[in-house]
């Protein structure tokens, strides 16, 4: 292969590193504003206290299901969460845990809620009404082929 065609290989839009690199910049962001609101929550906490605040007491295989992340990733940020007293846990079986809010996490709600829509008002705010449904419809289609 020349060096011409490499160069033309790597030239080519790459959609996914496109979409993972917007998606590091959204959740940077994220965790720029839950910061600068005094709360020491990374995203992939935040994540998982999204899925509890919509569903509390799931199983972690359940969280990571819902928000697209694998089981050891899940396993560390509920262990962390867990000793920072975020969320407690329960034994389902020898493998699995149920994850539960606590006191402190579910007052931190209506403040992490607050920035996530501020946060999704203001990626709106880049596209047009019909660029967004595309988008949306677009991103559901990658997500759902």
């Amino acid at each position: 292969m020349t060096m011409n065609n490499e160069k033309n290989i790597y030239g080519m839009p790459n959609m996914g590193c496109l979409i993972g690199t917007a998606y590091q910049v959204l959740l940077g962001q994220l965790t720029a504003a839950l910061k600068q609101a005094g709360l020491k929550i990374s995203a992939p906490e935040y994540l998982v206290l999204r899925a509890l605040y919509s569903t509390d007491g799931m199983q972690q295989c359940e969280i990571g299901d819902l928000i697209g992340k694998d089981k050891s990733a899940i396993c560390r940020t509920v262990a962390a969460m867990a000793k920072r007293g975020l969320v407690r846990t329960e034994p389902v079986s020898y493998k699995c845990l149920r994850v539960y809010l606590t006191d402190s996490s579910k007052e931190m709600r209506a403040t992490i809620m607050d920035i996530a829509c501020q946060r999704q008002e203001a990626l709106e705010r880049l596209c047009s009404d019909k660029e967004l449904a595309v988008f949306n419809r677009v991103l559901h289609n990658i997500i759902n082929q």
